[in-house]
Parts: C-alpha cells; structure tokens; sequence
C-alpha cells in the first residue's frame, strides 16, 4: 500500500503525523491554560467585587459613626447640615477621586459633593437607564439596617457608569449616609490583573511552543534531507515529463551525477530541446504563411474598395453625363429654334428693316445662352479631384463671400453678410472645393433678387461629417422644386442657367461628400456641403 506514495511523500508524512500529535498535545494545553486562565479571572473578579463591597460598607458605617458624634453638638437643624456638607465636601477616595460620600433625609438630598445644586431637592424620582429609582432604593435599605443598590450614575468626571453603593442611618437622626464605587475601577483593576495573568500564560506557552516547534524544523530539515538525496532527482524528472506532456517544452533539469536518475534527466533534457526546435521551424513556417495570407487578404481588400469607389464614380459620372446630355439637347433646342425662326422671318419680310435689329437681339441673345451652356458642359466635364493639400476653411468662406459680393454688385442687389469664424482645417482639393461654395454662395444671391436680403456662411463639424453651410433669406423652394434642384440647367429664378449647384454637388462627389438642401417657400433656404469623416476630403482643428 505504501508504494503506492512517492518517498517524499512517506517522509513528510511521517513528519507530519509527529507534527499532527505535537499539535494536538499543544492545543490540549493551551485549552486547559485558557481555561485556567479564565477561572483565575472570574476568582479575582468576585474577590475584588466582594473586597469593594466590605470597603465601602466599612467607611460608610465609619462615616455614619463619626458624623452622629458631631452632630451632637449641633443646637439646630440648619447647624446639622452645614456641619455635614463641612465633612463630606473635601472627603474623596479612590485613586482616580471618583470616591464621596452623600447624605439624605429620607429622599431630600442633604449633601452631595459632586452636584451641589441638587442639595434640599427631593431627589425620590430620578431613575437611571435601568429604570432603577435609586434615591428611593438607598433610602428604603438604609432605613432596613443598611444595604447595597446597583444602579447607573454620571462619574465625577462626566461619563455615566454603573455603580455599587451602600446605604446606613446615621445613629440619633433621621438622616442616612451612603457612599459607592463606580464598577468601571474594578473593571479597570480585573482587565490589569487579567493582562498579568494572560501574560503568565502566554509565556509559558510561547515557550513550550518554541520547543516544539525546533523539534518539529529539525524533524523536518533531516527528512528533507534524506528526501533530497533519494526522491527528489526522480520527482523533479517525473515533473518534467508531464510539463512535456503537456506542451511546456521550456524544461531543462540540473542533470548531475552518475546514477540512473542523473541519465534519466539528461535523456529529458535532450528529447525537450529537440522538440523545441522542432516546434520552433514550425512555428516559424506558419507565421511566414499567415503573414503572406494577411498581406494578400489586405491587398485584395484595397483592391476592392478602389473597385467599389472607381464603380461608384463613374456610375456617378455616367448618371451626370446622362442628364447633361439630356438636358444639353433641350436647353440648345429651344434657342437654335428661336435663331432660325428669326432666320426665316429675316429672310421672309426684308421689307421690314425697322425690325431687324430686334430679330438680331434675340437670335444675339440666343446665341450667348448657347454659349453660356457650352462653357457650363466644359466646366462639368473638368470636375476632377486633382492636388489634395490642407488649407484653413476661413479662406473657403472668405473667398466665397468676394464672389457673392460680386454677383450682388452686377445683380443690382442688396445682401448682407454673415461669416462664421471657423478654426478647422481642410484636406481636400482647394480650388475644386472653392468652387463648389463660390457656386452655392453666388446661387443663394441669385435667389435674393429683386428684394435683396441676408447670406450667412459657416464650416464647422456636424454630426455626419464637416459641414460648409451656405445660408440664404430668399424665395424659398417647395417639395416639387428640389426634387429637381441638383439637376443640370434646372433653375427657378430669372438668372443663370441652372448648373452652379449641379457643378458644386458633382464637386462634393469627387470627395466623397454630398450636398443636402433645406428649404421652404418663402423661408429661403440652407444648402449643406458635407464632406465624411471617413472619407477623401479631411478636416481638424488647428492649434
């Protein structure tokens, strides 16, 4: 049955079996010595009670002795009183003072050393904490022949504590005398003795602890010893196998000496460092072929978000195009109509010369609005992000303002302004961004005409990107209005011809932006250039 334990185990059992009965031994003793220590205690405490119950019997019969002799010659019962409270005032016992003695004529205080102020009360209805009335309880004993009351009184000192007191008549008088001993002083005195007695104790078993302990350390030491020289080589091998076992392969034994267990854990040490280094290619092979899977994961993951966005661009760029288109072929056929309808009644009625120069005005008119149209086409077809560089937002605002200032002085109308200071920082392609806010701005004074009214300009981080925000108090746009508004050449007012916030909204596009418009009739309107934080364009604020 014992093979079935390690030899260290069989050494340090038979080490802790002598351990265990040692232990035993010596809580046994330290029961017995707490328990001897408590009736020593318990002894001390009721002969200490008992001896403070004697002493003040004592003095208070003393005091009763001498105060009846005194009173003697006291001729009145105001000479009475003045002559006890005379004696009792400067009497005071005790180490801490607390000791006095206090004199009643049935429960009408006649001295009282600590509370002179309740002299010539009736003191029959004062209780303590307990409910105990101890004026009436001391009376009635002394009255008996004397006795003990046990009740809570404030000390001298202030603090309420329980107390023993002893009653007795004064011979020849109506009047009884007592005295009492606070029972936190005898506490107090039982808690010293207690300590002593403790201390006694622990010593002695401190001591015999102290011994049993060395025998036990040196029981110990001597089995380790023998462990160390016998178990120990082939505990420490046994573990090494099952940290092997088990994957730790950072195992390298002190393989020293000439035995069966010194070639056992040389064996150990040599399979271990193979296998380290068997794992170690391995690891190293994988890492290499998850590092080149990770890149061609990544590359093919850019590869497809270029695709995406090159997809989404041009499906932006077709659709734009197409509406161009469609829109180019209207808008220059209701002007090359109006050229040759002029034409023809030219060529019809050359009699009529006065009107020639009006024919000419139109087909003149016509033709610039063809041109006009042509320059927008142009201009659409360029919209491409080009140079990215950081620059300050201010500087979109403010050059956006000039622009705005410059179409209100030929539109012959009046604008106020207001710009928003703006600490933010952009990285975008500066003039293709500058030209999207010059085109919301030049189209919101645009929207001001005939009446005039206010543009306000403002680029600050909204909740879904950075906003450039224009502004404007004009006409307003109902819903049927900007379902069309973004779409090439379609305007509702008297100037331009429809392209500036289709050439601002494909410029926010090139970013990866949008452009939001808010408006209603007669409430003018609010057009937002958002560019995503996450997309082409950026923005911060500067330091």
């Amino acid at each position: 049955m014992l093979r079935r334990f390690s030899m260290a185990a069989r050494l340090f059992g038979l080490v802790g079996l002598f351990t265990l009965s040692t232990a035993a031994s010596l809580a046994f003793v330290t029961a017995v010595s707490h328990r001897l220590e408590e009736v020593v205690v318990q002894h001390t405490q009721q002969i200490m009670l008992h001896g403070e119950r004697a002493k003040i019997k004592a003095a208070t019969h003393s005091m009763a002795l001498t105060l009846a002799s005194g009173l003697k010659f006291a001729k009145t019962e105001a000479e009475r009183k003045a002559l006890i409270r005379e004696v009792l005032d400067p009497v005071r016992f005790e180490e801490d003072a607390s000791g006095y003695f206090f004199v009643y004529q049935g429960t009408v205080n006649v001295a009282l050393p600590p509370k002179p102020d309740l002299e010539n009360q009736d003191l029959k209805d004062f209780v303590d904490a307990d409910g105990v009335y101890y004026v009436r309880e001391l009376s009635a004993m002394a009255h008996a022949g004397g006795g003990f009351v046990s009740y809570i009184f404030p000390r001298p000192d202030g603090p309420e504590e329980r107390k023993v007191s002893f009653a007795e008549m004064i011979p020849g008088t109506d009047m009884w005398v007592g005295t009492g001993v606070y029972l936190g002083n005898v506490t107090r005195e039982e808690e010293r003795i207690g300590e002593a007695v403790r201390g006694l104790f622990n010593r002695a078993l401190t001591v015999s602890g102290l011994g049993m302990t060395a025998i036990v350390i040196a029981l110990a030491l001597v089995s380790l010893a023998i462990a160390r020289s016998v178990a120990l080589p082939l505990a420490e091998a046994t573990q090494a196998a099952e940290r092997i076992a088990s994957g730790d392969l950072d195992v390298r034994l002190a393989a020293s000496g000439r035995d069966e267990a010194a070639r056992l854990q040389g064996a150990l040490n040599r399979m271990a460092g193979m296998l380290r280094e068997n794992i170690r290619e391995i690891q190293a092979r994988r890492e290499e072929a998850e590092e080149k899977a990770k890149v061609a994961e990544e590359a093919l993951g850019q590869a497809r978000k270029a695709n995406q966005e090159v997809v989404a661009q041009v499906a932006l760029r077709v659709e734009s195009l197409q509406k161009i288109s469609d829109s180019v072929a209207h808008q220059l056929r209701n002007p090359t109509t109006i050229i040759g309808g002029l034409a023809g009644l030219l060529l019809k009625k050359p009699a009529l010369q006065e009107k020639y120069l009006d024919y000419l005005d139109g087909i003149l008119d016509a033709a610039r609005r063809i041109e006009r149209i042509t320059a927008a086409v142009k201009e659409y077809s360029a919209i491409h992000v080009d140079a990215v560089t950081e620059f300050p937002a201010q500087e979109l605002l403010e050059e956006a303002r000039r622009a705005g200032e410059s179409a209100a002085r030929e539109l012959g109308v009046s604008v106020a302004w207001e710009v928003e200071p703006s600490p933010a920082a952009l990285l975008a392609d500066r003039d293709l961004l500058a030209m999207a806010v010059r085109e919301v701005t030049v189209n919101a004074v645009e929207a001001l005409v005939p009446a005039g009214g206010r543009v306000s300009l403002s680029a600050r981080h909204g909740t879904d990107g950075f906003d450039l925000a224009v502004a404007d108090t004009g006409r307003g746009m109902g819903p049927e209005e900007m379902e069309y508004v973004l779409d090439p050449f379609y305007s509702t007012k008297s100037v331009g011809v429809g392209m500036g916030l289709t050439k601002a909204n494909r410029a926010l596009q090139e970013h990866g932006g949008r452009i939001v418009i808010e408006s209603q009739p007669g409430a003018g309107a609010v057009v937002r250039m958002i560019l995503p934080e996450g997309g082409r364009a950026r923005a911060h604020v500067e330091d």
